[in-house]
């Protein structure tokens, strides 16, 4: 994490939030599952997308609730989009996708920008109700996961790349919300 400016506001939280290590995982049903490996005490736990019903989870470490919304529509307004040839990842020819959108709310601009090779293949179909932060719009062009990721928002910029990428059998738990926790739509 990089931040923009020295005064940051909220920074020692921002600093905490996302942690040092973001596992992904897909599903053939097209749910997706983040864990947000050492972030702190008042950091992400994780995020969850369930195709099924198209809301996406959120859980913080320090609350018990589990937070939730709709992504059918994208909060995001879109500025701009750029695709171009990176540096080879995982020994393999790389593409990036940056994609610029306009968070009214906040009123900031965001840009993230993906690296990908094209593998392991994803099926965008799964995720065509996956507005947010243009997800579906990503993996429509990609058909894989990003394995690199910058996210540039108003006061600091967070980078995901990964270190390992491998198919396997996933136990049907990880994709499991927890049931005793309370739901809030926000």
């Amino acid at each position: 994490m990089t931040f923009k400016k020295k005064n940051v506001e909220h920074k020692d939280y921002i600093a905490q939030k996302f942690g040092d290590t973001l596992q992904v995982f897909y599903n053939k049903k097209g749910d997706v599952h983040k864990k947000y490996l050492g972030s702190g005490p008042r950091g992400y736990d994780f995020h969850t997308y369930i195709a099924s019903t198209n809301n996406y989870y959120a859980k913080w470490k320090n609350l018990d609730t589990l937070y939730y919304y709709n992504v059918q529509e994208n909060v995001l307004k879109f500025v701009s989009k750029e695709s171009g040839t990176s540096e080879a990842i995982f020994n393999k020819p790389a593409k990036y996708i940056t994609i610029k959108g306009y968070e009214p709310l906040g009123d900031e601009m965001v840009t993230q920008k993906f690296y990908y090779t094209g593998f392991p293949y994803l099926n965008p179909e799964l995720f065509k109700n996956f507005k947010e932060f243009f997800s579906y719009d990503f993996l429509k062009t990609t058909k894989s996961p990003f394995l690199k990721k910058v996210l540039d928002l108003k006061t600091f910029i967070v980078t995901f790349t990964a270190i390992k990428v491998e198919r396997k059998f996933l136990s049907p738990k990880i994709f499991k919300l927890p049931p005793n926790i309370p739901r809030k739509k926000s």
